[in-house]
């Protein structure tokens, strides 16, 4: 009978997994306009609430709308706001807390997205159809509370484990 190998345990350090996260946050803010939108650097959950009460740009979600494929209307239904409201706003004008923090939100589900489905145009695609763990609603639609998101977040991790939903 074979010997079986002994598994080998890997302790990650720190400093990788700051790394890690580091490349994670950069890639959503680059889904937010990167440079062009004047986003400072983003390496904590610190960062995050610092920009969510601060306010993020209305030019931030001209970025994010191509990364989630849908129009600036549909961006306003997820924010809770009137389309006229958001077209309004000057693209420099800041969003409100609540809004800033919805729309990190929506960049970091969209990352995840991303991440699971393996490209930008696969996420699109999975986002705009009917799922039927979701009741044969798409998950684009689920996106506007905090607990339809949580939905569609547990619906791509079982996609990514490869289990029908």
């Amino acid at each position: 009978m074979a010997k079986s190998k002994p598994y080998k345990i890997i302790q990650d350090e720190p400093q990788n997994l700051a790394e890690e996260a580091a490349v994670a946050y950069e890639t959503m803010r680059s889904m937010l306009g990167g440079n062009k939108s004047h986003l400072k650097v983003i390496t904590t959950e610190n960062d995050l609430i610092e920009l969510s009460r601060t306010g993020i740009k209305k030019s931030t979600l001209k970025s994010l709308v191509g990364y989630l494929g849908i129009s600036m209307e549909k961006m306003s239904t997820l924010l809770h706001m009137s389309h006229r409201n958001l077209q309004r706003k000057d693209e420099e004008e800041l969003l409100d807390t609540l809004k800033s923090e919805k729309v990190l939100e929506l960049a970091a589900f969209a990352k995840r997205g991303i991440d699971v489905t393996g490209s930008e145009e696969a996420f699109k695609q999975w986002l705009h159809a009917p799922i039927l763990a979701l009741g044969n609603k798409k998950p684009i639609d689920y996106l506007d509370t905090s607990f339809g998101m949580q939905m569609a977040l547990k619906v791509l991790g079982r996609l990514e484990q490869g289990v029908y939903s």
